[in-house]
């Protein structure tokens, strides 16, 4: 005899228990299921809750018992959802929405304070971010910034990050984005190279050296496939998914590498190679979830981010 399911679309948010009392949904198990559908391993996703591998699993099957549904799969590339956990998906995602807002309410309105997700490439990280951090602080000091970088476009709907600030335009429903600047990309290279292999002086000229360049096979942003858009392919002796780890090799004399010249500025051994002939531009965008926008530290943090590009020489509108 087959079992009889409900379908998740249809699960109450509360139902009546046989003594009269009213079984209120578990929140609590539907945040554990939505960190585990961004992290995707039980590792990462119990690392961020700051519970045990157990604790998630046991909260993930509560959630099954209670939808009597199976929500995921768990396979070589991690915990996948099933197409019962892509319907709750929607509604798990509403909720923590909503649980946003009920935060938010609950402030004070010139609240600033609390902890904000940036998702951003490593080099402006390292070289932009981090820098301008000390003013950031002195004016908002109960504000804790969390910095995530990573090869991929952070998904803001899934709340991977509260804010990003990318090479590209993020998609997803409900995002605020706003194209804040532009930044020129060059060929460098050390003196020490320099002086060891000579400096190309036509385009024809770099057919005879060595590049430094990331993995393309791990580049899920294609605006970050800067050198082979721009001169082909080359003879890449040294690859990374790090821009710094691209810039030591650079300094060190491995090879020629292309940077953003915001990563390179402050280091008097780098020369520009063909500034003229070789050269490419690319778009910074900002983007929070709309519901986050009017939150007071989230507010703080866009408004700040946009400063730091309006007043910085590396950039132009």
């Amino acid at each position: 005899m087959k079992s009889r399911t409900r379908p998740v679309t249809q699960i109450p948010r509360k139902a009546n228990l046989p003594d009269g009392r009213i079984g209120l949904f578990p929140w609590d198990d539907v945040q554990y299921f939505l960190e585990l559908v961004r992290k995707n391993t039980l590792v990462k996703a119990s690392r961020r809750l700051g519970v045990s591998h157990t604790t998630v699993l046991r909260r993930i099957a509560n959630l099954e018992r209670r939808v009597d549904h199976k929500l995921f799969e768990r396979t070589q590339r991690g915990f996948v959802l099933t197409e019962a956990g892509w319907k709750l998906l929607k509604h798990a995602e509403a909720m923590a929405q909503a649980a946003d807002g009920i935060d938010a309410a609950g402030r004070a309105g010139n609240d600033l304070s609390g902890s904000v997700r940036i998702a951003v490439v490593e080099g402006f990280a390292a070289r932009v971010l981090s820098p301008a951090l000390p003013a950031f602080r002195e004016k908002h000091p109960d504000i804790a910034l969390e910095i995530l970088t990573a090869m991929q476009t952070a998904n803001l709907t899934k709340r991977e990050a509260d804010l990003s600030i990318g090479l590209v335009r993020p998609t997803g429903p409900r995002l605020v984005a706003r194209r804040l600047a532009r930044c020129d990309v060059h060929l460098y290279a050390s003196r020490k190279y320099v002086e060891r292999h000579g400096q190309p002086s036509r385009i024809e000229d770099i057919d005879e050296h060595v590049f430094v360049d990331y993995i393309e096979d791990m580049i899920e942003i294609p605006s970050l496939k800067w050198l082979r858009d721009t001169t082909g392919n080359r003879n890449v002796v040294f690859r990374s998914t790090s821009p710094l780890s691209q810039l030591s090799a650079v300094l060190a004399g491995v090879g020629i590498g292309m940077f953003p010249d915001y990563i390179v500025r402050g280091e008097p051994s780098m020369q520009m190679i063909l500034p003229r002939l070789v050269k490419a531009e690319r778009e910074f965008w900002l983007a929070i979830h709309e519901d986050l926008r009017n939150v007071p530290r989230m507010a703080a943090v866009f408004n700040f981010i946009k400063e730091i590009f309006r007043i910085d020489p590396s950039f132009r509108r």
